[in-house]
């Protein structure tokens, strides 16, 4: 029988891999971009999203901002 936690565990599992390979596209996607000789504001704003994914996700930095008890 699969407990509340395991399912918890299972859909954070399931978050970090959809994040990793979000992360994977946009640095395929960055690297094209950067050697054809697109705009440099489309990297930036690339940048900027992946920065925001690892510290969102990676650096769980909404926990900062959960109410006293939520860590």
């Amino acid at each position: 029988m699969e407990t509340s936690t395991d399912t918890q565990k299972k859909m954070e599992l399931r978050r970090g891999v959809i994040v990793f390979v979000a992360l994977a596209v946009l640095t395929v996607i960055e690297y094209f971009l950067g050697t054809h000789a697109a705009p440099t504001i489309f990297l930036w704003l690339i940048a900027l999203l992946k920065a925001g994914l690892v510290i969102w996700f990676y650096m769980h930095i909404q926990r900062a901002f959960r109410e006293e008890g939520g860590h």
